[in-house]
């Protein structure tokens, strides 16, 4: 098979940066897709930091010299909103989504982001006299923050110009334009080993001016170990940075946004104090340091503030209602004034589309997806929907059923998607000034699953992961409907020190009280060691798994103690399913490299402490260890889970990685499906749908034979939305016939006699190519069966080579492992090795055999 192929093993001791940089999520591997040139941050930066793009509700505000109007980003423009009536007026327009306003002291000009199509965000100016728009900056770096100094003769901003790592400016500016050379406040400058999540490369970021034009205070994670940084006071001069003070040491997540009162006495920003909250609130503290006030109570998150002209008001932003609201707190007093946009007056003409989508037969509506480009090439939501960009840039929201939305003139195209068992329909509209255009919408179904006993989730899903936007699990099963998922299977994870959606776990080991008879929710933990790799647990009876994490550098659990194994057995104990999540990513063997980001799988599996071994995108490395697995006989169940993080602006979406599982007559119930998957009675899709069987086995079962074997007769049904290369028979992990799927590639019938000589397994594998993944959310289409297991008499499976790569594996592991520091002692290590050495028993009895 392609996983027991003979790899040299890796001597050589390796360092601590490499450690760490081996331990790096996929999701932060994998960034290059958008703005190329930051070479720091990854998704999680791009979420909590860069402007939303899009974003159709108000972000981002700032008040006019006068304090008569805010500027906001919305619609993917700039907007003035009168926050006594709320009327706004758009103020920019073009085919980039414009951001962080900053007006002038003046009132003449108003300096912006511009974010041309997730690639590189710029910097340019609006003449509010004229209505002009000038580019500052036109070329590929990322610019953010821009804000002018209190004299209006300068501008400081962030930049990743010109080596990829963000940096702070300030730059001249007079009559409209730039009157000088950037001034570096600071450099290029490395921490010296790869930061979870944050990498080698200092930080400095969310500029805010004091009074007197001579001082900055700004975040930057310079000597911090965890988090985007400190709040730190900086001159404005060239190489202020070295000569900085912290005013506010504690945990960030790019969130802070400091802005300095008109006194220059204090400031107020956003926080979670480290770990003490869920969301973010308001504080404020003095610009000396000091202890902070907290202004805010909220189980919401509060971003953004800004002082009014006058420090009697603090505009915000919040997103009680799920997407973000302009909001005015009084500084003395507490009053709480919601700014609610009661109307919209566009710069340019628009009209409204008002849709309705049912199934074909069906007179009433149905939850969907909607890709929509406008005719400038963007994308509009109704006012209530989450704006989103897919993990492959697709922009999209989810609706129950109809809307109804006010777009540019011209031709819009909408895509309509329900999961993976209703064809996608493409439909144009055309958008006429001042008309209502009506669209009906009929999808029509390619099969049923669930009529014939398989229900689908995706196994690894987050409502909140400190994300733009709020989530409740009301709205994530309005989403996962759309998607045609029958159960919503919800993990509670930890960012950093801060645990998410605690609240929503109930004890007890069943699906959550808010289920539905046809939609299943039930509530488990992400545990998420940098190391070992992340595990979902499901089904814990009497409480959540603490602590969430271990070997997290500058905290009190860096040490690699306790193992997944140990946590694992732990929520077995408590009568959780347990698998590792998002493991594995390309098409390289893990043991080529640093095992990637499952490195405890091979011990687990081995030890009954893992059921499960997750797909987050479509790949082919996670073969190699899978293959190996099955090879030794041990019975892992293939599962599939994208980790959606439903409350990013960009995201993968909820249910584009999914299991589906049959539990036949049972029906659809919590209990009844994780026992099935368990069993292995599972397929593993990203769209293309797959049934199995060698007689009345299907994938999970074993199909015994006599001593010397026989001949088996196989059958497979796949069908598919999007077309596809070719559907493979695998046995043994080595490819046995490769099937051609004819003309439109989404559908074949297979009926194959196999002569089966030996104890073993075989399983069905689909593919399809880049090009033809959309509208799908991967980077290209996948699907495969669980093995259905062939028992040749008394002959055990047993593979050699697979049994080899078990133990170098387990070898590879503890080398990374020795080259920890922080492990607390020697009896730490003593019991972890000692797991290791139990592992590699049960490979060395197969290799033995």
């Amino acid at each position: 098979m392609a996983g027991s192929r003979g790899l040299p093993t890796m001597v050589a001791r390796l360092t601590l940066l490499l450690i760490t940089l081996l331990c790096l999520p996929l999701a932060l591997q994998a960034q290059g897709l958008f703005y190329p040139e930051a070479r720091s941050g990854g998704n999680y930066m791009h979420n909590f930091y860069f402007p939303p793009a899009p974003s159709s509700t108000p972000w981002a505000p700032d008040w006019s010299p006068d304090g008569e109007w805010i500027a906001v980003a919305m619609h993917g423009s700039i907007w003035k909103v009168d926050p006594q009536t709320g009327v706004a007026y758009e103020l920019t327009y073009s085919e980039a989504y414009h951001s962080s306003p900053d007006w002038s002291p003046d009132g003449r000009y108003i300096v912006f982001t511009a974010d041309y199509e997730h690639q590189r965000i710029q910097l340019e100016l609006l003449d509010t006299e004229s209505g002009e728009i000038t580019r500052l900056t036109d070329d590929t770096a990322v610019y953010t923050d821009p804000v002018f100094s209190p004299d209006g003769s300068r501008i400081a901003y962030v930049s990743t110009n010109p080596n990829g790592y963000f940096n702070l400016y300030i730059r001249d500016f007079a009559d409209g334009d730039w009157a000088g050379d950037p001034v570096a406040v600071s450099a290029d400058n490395d921490y010296g080993r790869n930061r979870l999540y944050f990498g080698n490369w200092d930080m400095h970021i969310t500029p805010s001016w004091f009074p007197n034009g001579e001082e900055l205070l700004v975040v930057s994670n310079r000597n911090v170990p965890l988090g985007s940084g400190n709040v730190l006071r900086v001159p404005a001069i060239e190489n202020g940075i070295t000569q900085a003070t912290t005013v506010l040491a504690e945990q960030t997540l790019y969130r802070h946004r400091p802005d300095v009162s008109i006194d220059g006495k204090r400031f107020i920003y956003t926080s979670t104090r480290g770990s003490a909250d869920q969301y973010n609130n308001l504080y404020v503290q003095p610009t000396t340091g000091g202890e902070p006030y907290k202004m805010t109570f909220y189980t919401h998150d509060a971003f953004h503030p800004r002082w009014s002209p006058d420090g009697e008001w603090i505009a915000f932003i919040s997103n009680e209602p799920g997407v973000s609201q302009l909001k005015l707190l009084e500084t003395y007093g507490g009053k709480l004034v919601s700014v609610d946009i009661t109307e919209h007056h566009y710069k340019r003409p628009m009209g409204v589309l008002k849709v309705r989508v049912t199934e074909s037969g069906h007179p009433e509506p149905i939850h969907h997806r909607v890709h929509l480009t406008a005719s400038d090439g963007k994308l509009y939501t109704p006012l209530s929907a989450y704006a989103r960009a897919s993990g492959r840039g697709d922009l999209i929201f989810h609706n129950p059923g109809e809307f109804s939305l006010q777009l540019p003139v011209g031709e819009a195209e909408l895509t309509f998607v329900k999961g993976f068992e209703f064809f996608p329909q493409t439909i144009s509209a055309d958008i006429e000034e001042g008309e209502v255009t009506e669209l009906q919408v009929s999808l029509k179904r390619l099969t049923d699953m669930g009529a014939k006993g398989w229900y689908n989730a995706s196994t690894h899903v987050h409502a909140n992961y400190a994300g733009n936007l709020h989530n409740t699990l009301g709205n994530l099963m309005m989403m996962s409907r759309a998607e045609d998922q029958d159960l919503v299977l919800e993990q509670v994870a930890n960012k950093d020190n801060r645990i998410l959606d605690y609240h929503y776990f109930e004890a007890g080991g069943n699906a959550h009280s808010v289920s539905e008879p046809d939609q299943i929710v039930v509530v488990g933990q992400e545990y998420r060691p940098p190391f070992y790799g992340h595990i979902f647990m499901f089904g814990l009876s009497e409480h959540l798994i603490s602590p969430f994490v271990t070997g997290y550098e500058g905290t009190a659990i860096e040490s690699l103690y306790p193992s997944n194994t140990d946590m694992m057995m732990k929520a077995k104990a408590q009568g959780a399913v347990t698998g590792y999540v998002h493991p594995y990513n390309g098409d390289n063997d893990p043991l080529l490299g640093n095992l990637g980001g499952g490195k405890g799988f091979m011990v687990d599996a081995a030890l009954g402490a893992t059921d499960a071994l997750e797909w987050s995108d479509a790949n082919r490395a996670g073969f190699f260890p899978l293959y190996a697995a099955w090879n030794n006989g041990l019975r892992v169940t293939a599962t599939g889970g994208e980790d959606s993080i439903s409350s990013l602006h960009r995201s993968k979406l909820l249910g584009s990685v999914r299991t589906y599982v049959y539990t036949g007559s049972q029906g659809l119930g919590m209990h009844a499906w994780f026992d099935a998957m368990k069993r292995g009675r599972a397929f593993v899709s990203s769209g293309p749908l797959l049934e199995f069987s060698a007689g009345e086995a299907l994938p999970g079962d074993t199909v015994s034979l006599p001593a010397g074997g026989g001949d088996v007769s196989l059958k497979g049904w796949l069908r598919s939305v999007t077309e596809l290369e070719s559907l493979m028979l695998i046995c043994n992990g080595q490819e046995i016939e490769r099937f051609s799927l004819g003309r439109n590639g989404m559908s074949y019938d297979l009926d194959y006699r196999l002569e089966v000589e030996r104890s073993g397994w075989c399983h069905l594998r689909t593919e399809g190519v880049p090009e033809h993944r959309f509208p799908l959310d991967v980077a290209y289409t996948q699907a495969f069966t669980n093995p259905i297991w062939f028992q040749v008499g008394d002959e055990p499976i047993r593979n050699p080579e697979s049994a080899s790569y078990g133990l170098r594996w387990i070898d590879r592991l503890q080398e990374l492992a020795e080259a920890w520091p922080d492990w607390r002692s020697e009896a730490e290590k003593d019991h972890v090795y000692g797991q290791f050495d139990a592992a590699r028993e049960v490979y060395r009895a197969n290799l033995g055999q």
